[in-house]
């Protein structure tokens, strides 16, 4: 019999998740545990899995319960035959939804003196992925003006595209949906902060380490810019007293983006989909 060790709750109930177990991977034994345990399959959220968790499972997969995945060791996987698969889907809708809602709680955020109207801006999508084409299509609908940009053109995106110094220049809300990789890290320094339009608003709902936030701080506090929404930051939770929170204009919420219910059931599903697959020989949403 094959197991599947939980070592991270997807986000649904216990009773939910092996519901949903016992339909996508029937005659399979769910066990909750550490690491230590053998198995055939782990399911894991946002836990760094390394080599050294690896040697339980040699030929096994691990099956990441959300979309990124810099916290799992993709060289170490390869080194021992272990496959990687994650969700990339499952919270489109729930991020979209949030980033739009940043950008509105910092431009109607009550310690100005004054609200800011979203409609007629211009919104400059970084990432045009299925996050950053629903977001798109959010602030197109709020009568926004919407650039973008992205290694590839999507054609689902309802924007223009342009190059990234342009849409940093004239966009009043700049919403980062790239994903990090050492190429990405610290997307957003000095540089490309000094390239945005003064006034302008950064909305992060994908990665802390996309951006610098030490700079972010001190163009906030310098007034260059003049709002950001933060769903990441370095570290989380921040500190009671960063002066971030102090900083008018400027809204956080705890890295819950992806947590509705919908997207959590969505994900517990997928997740066990792509174990399936894996048992069947057949490749779904890897990334190993």
């Amino acid at each position: 019999m094959k197991k599947l060790l939980i070592l991270q709750e997807p986000g649904v109930t216990e009773e939910k998740t092996r519901n949903i177990a016992a339909s996508e991977l029937p005659g399979w034994q769910v066990v909750y545990g550490d690491i230590s345990q053998v198995c055939d399959a782990l399911l894991t959220v946002n836990q760094p899995i390394d080599e050294e968790k690896m040697k339980n499972m040699s030929g096994g997969i691990v099956a990441v319960a959300f979309t990124g995945y810099d916290h799992v060791d993709i060289e170490a996987a390869k080194r021992n035959s272990v496959a990687v698969c994650n969700v990339p889907g499952y919270s489109t809708n729930s991020v979209a939804e949030l980033a739009f809602a940043l950008t509105i709680m910092s431009l109607r955020d009550g310690r100005r003196k004054f609200g800011i109207e979203l409609f007629g801006k211009t919104v400059g999508i970084i990432g045009t992925g299925a996050i950053g084409c629903a977001a798109a299509s959010l602030y197109s609908t709020a009568s926004c003006s919407v650039l973008g940009w992205s290694k590839s053109e999507n054609p689902d995106f309802v924007g223009k595209y342009t190059g990234l110094a342009y849409l940093l220049e004239n966009s009043d809300i700049v919403s980062l949906h790239i994903p990090l990789n050492e190429k990405t890290k610290n997307f957003m320094n000095a540089e490309r902060f000094s390239m945005m339009k003064r006034g302008a608003i950064l909305v992060n709902t994908a990665r802390a380490g996309l951006v610098d936030q030490s700079k972010l701080q001190e163009f906030l506090l310098s007034g260059y810019l003049n709002g950001a929404g933060l769903d990441v930051t370095t570290p989380e939770p921040l500190p009671d007293d960063n002066v971030l929170y102090k900083i008018p204009g400027v809204v956080m919420t705890p890295h819950s983006g992806f947590n509705t219910e919908q997207a959590l059931e969505r994900r517990t599903i997928e997740v066990m989909k792509n174990i399936s697959a894996w048992s069947r020989g057949a490749r779904r949403n890897r990334i190993d």
